[in-house]
């Protein structure tokens, strides 16, 4: 029998209690009638009695607590799917296959063949902070999985419909758990292959306020497409697919390196890249940079293209970021950016991942040794020209003969067969260095092998490893530049010249400026009387803003070799000049001084001393190149397309423009309406 409470009495009670609570009238002395007590005495005769207040920090439960970790761990359907990839891939998994609901957001389902769990384990799994990766306090200094912190499942379980169902090595039997909103709905055996499936189902069904901010389905598809990318290239030896209502959208097969790494660099980068891709690595100071980077002729409009990865964990940092684009700086036009892969192995004693939530972010113990590292891979390979066409090859390299032309052809079958007998030399294979000094970082550190192009050809980096261990190439490659046949000049700007491929358009200027551009740079560097005096100063007249600009900047002129003083009134003398532009009219070295003024203004204050000199004498070889519209003899001409092939980046200017642009024979045909396949068999006209 239920116990019968008066609402009315109980009522009174709490109200008598909360009147004793806070204050209480002493009423112990009264004074006679008609008499008043005096105000002092009133005022004594109050008690305050002490106020109790219930305390305002309180522990959270524990579905809360989870609801608010996954807040930081899960944001969106694509960081459930990243953390249960790499979960399986800390389990050892070679298969990964990716299940996906209207983009994530009604269904995550991640399957893997790796090495499982038993009953007791996968209870513990669930726990918050419960992990196999760490042991005592020092494993969290070297850090060498995916996962450490035991946040991800039950994150995730406490925002979706969860089941977890996995069967260890040689069980007779799996485990399968339901959860629903962080709370244990069932533990039973079950039926299950070795290895482990993840389902989440309904994300953020119970935190509408985090659900009201996921994008439209083809949005958030697109981003868990990305993220199982960004961990399926550092990991060829991994087969991955991802599937949504049954379709599949991505399907990376598992195989070497080298038959793998560059169409995972494909589908990540775009399909733009294909035959564009060089090899690139370094060292420097124990930390080693390697990856694929693209051609300059493939440009973005923003950074999104350059992929970073430290010990194959896929990061975002800034200072990387800067090394990839300063490599690039001089073949990559002002506010286009490249597209790059740049994987770097580190000593994990030497980084830090636990400094962000989602471990997007990592903090390098030596930062300027991996920014090194990163310009030592990429700086040789875009230097050398490297990414320059082949002829009839999807590779990248210098053009070596002309179709028709008897001993050319003759040359050229001679180099292919020297370089098909030697891919059977283990030491001419080009590789991607597979043999890291830090095979035991741990499973995320990438293991690629060697990277071919097809046909058995490397790009980029290749020779250079190479010759770095003394080999030297079987046949010296034909410059490319100096193999190109003159035919004329168009519009008095443009030589006209026919390449292996088809037709071939170079900007005089911009080739001008290189060539100038890269003597001028080596002079400023040497120092060794490159500078030549003036016998009588020159006076020039400059407007007031730039006279103050460059009395300012004199020391950063006399760096590049232009040494300049001011001379009062606006005017500042000229005492001497490098080698290319002491002969440059007083007009045009007017022009130049009033450019190198407004490159000093431009400089920020935080640029390197590095920069602003390439920036200033960039804009000096600019002022020393032939122009536009400037008449070349046939023999100027091919001297400076020898000169190109003698000049680091001789296919961009200085400002990053192209030189050369091409056209070739099929496209060209295809104007022309020849490119049917019943044409190629058709007879010639004179023979009908």
């Amino acid at each position: 029998m239920n116990d019968h409470v008066e609402p009315h009495s109980t009522q009174q009670a709490s109200q008598a209690n909360r009147r004793r609570a806070f204050t209480a009238l002493d009423v112990q002395s009264r004074p006679p009638p008609g008499k008043r007590r005096p105000l002092v005495d009133r005022a004594r005769s109050i008690r305050v009695l002490p106020l109790f207040v219930a305390p305002r920090i309180q522990v959270l439960a524990e579905t809360l607590a989870n609801q608010i970790a996954a807040g930081e761990v899960v944001e969106r359907p694509a960081a459930a799917v990243k953390e249960l990839v790499e979960n399986a891939l800390d389990a050892g998994a070679r298969r990964i296959e990716v299940d996906l609901g209207e983009g994530g957001c009604r269904l995550v389902r991640v399957r893997d063949d790796g090495s499982g769990m038993g009953r007791e384990d996968a209870r513990l799994s669930l726990s918050r902070h419960a992990t196999s990766k760490l042991r005592t306090k020092d494993d969290l200094f070297a850090i060498s999985t995916y996962g450490f912190r035991g946040e991800a499942l039950p994150s995730i379980a406490a925002v979706s419909r969860f089941t977890l169902l996995t069967c260890g090595p040689g069980a007779g039997g799996g485990t399968r758990i339901e959860v629903e909103g962080g709370r244990v709905l069932s533990v039973e055996d079950a039926g299950a292959p070795p290895g482990t499936t993840v389902e989440a189902r309904d994300l953020f069904w119970n935190v509408p306020a985090r659900r009201k901010f996921l994008k439209r389905a083809a949005t958030e598809q697109a981003h868990a497409v990305e993220a199982v990318l960004r961990l399926a290239l550092p990991r060829p030896e991994v087969e991955f697919t991802v599937r949504e209502n049954g379709r599949v959208l991505l399907r990376l097969p598992a195989g070497p390196a080298a038959a793998v790494q560059e169409r995972r660099a494909e589908e990540a980068l775009g399909h733009e890249v294909r035959g564009l891709l060089l090899p690139v690595s370094a060292q420097v100071r124990g930390i080693r940079a390697r990856g694929l980077i693209a051609s300059p002729a493939v440009e973005r409009s923003n950074a999104s293209a350059v992929w970073l990865f430290v010990n194959g964990r896929a990061v975002r940092d800034r200072q990387l970021t800067h090394a990839v684009l300063r490599a690039y700086g001089e073949v990559m036009p002002h506010g286009r950016y490249p597209a790059a892969l740049v994987f770097l192995e580190v000593p994990p004693r030497e980084v830090d991942v636990n400094v962000h939530p989602a471990k997007a972010e990592v903090r390098l113990a030596d930062g300027r040794a991996a920014h090194e590292a990163i310009s030592a891979a990429l700086r040789p390979a875009l230097a050398s020209g490297s990414w320059l066409p082949l002829p009839g090859a999807r590779g990248s390299g210098p053009a070596s003969s002309f179709p028709g032309d008897p001993a050319g052809d003759r040359s050229a079958r001679v180099a292919e067969a020297l370089r098909r007998y030697g891919e059977r030399a283990p030491y001419e294979k080009p590789r991607w260095e597979a043999d890291a000094p830090f095979a035991g970082a741990g499973r995320p550190t990438s293991d690629p092998s060697a990277i071919v192009r097809d046909g058995g050809e490397a790009a980029g980096a290749a020779a250079p490893t190479a010759a770095a261990a003394g080999q030297a190439p079987l046949i010296a490659p034909a410059p490319y530049f100096a193999g190109l046949r003159y035919l004329g000049q168009l519009h008095r700007t443009y030589l006209v010249c026919e390449g292996p491929r088809g037709l071939v358009l170079i900007d005089q200027h911009a080739a001008h400026e290189r060539m100038n551009y890269q003597r001028l740079r080596r002079a400023a560097a040497e120092r060794r009387g490159q500078v030549q005096p003036l016998l009588v100063p020159l006076l020039l007249r400059l407007a007031p803003a730039a006279a103050a600009r460059i009395a300012e900047g004199a020391a950063d002129l006399a760096a590049i070799g232009v040494e300049v003083e001011p001379f009062g009134g606006g005017s500042a003398a000229v005492k001497a000049l490098p080698a290319p532009l002491a002969s440059l009219p007083e007009s045009a070295l007017a022009a130049l001084l009033a450019d190198l003024a407004e490159e000093l203004a431009s400089s920020g204050r935080g640029e390197s001393l590095e920069r602003r000199r390439d920036a200033l004498l960039a804009r000096a070889a600019c002022h020393a190149s032939v122009g536009a519209h400037d008449a070349l003899g046939e023999g100027e001409a091919r001297a400076l397309l020898g000169a190109l092939d003698e000049t680091d980046y001789g296919a961009r200017c200085a400002h990053g423009r192209p030189v050369v642009a091409e056209w070739p024979v099929p496209e060209i045909e295809k104007r022309f309406g020849r490119d049917y396949e019943s044409h190629a068999r058709a007879a010639p006209p004179e023979t009908l």
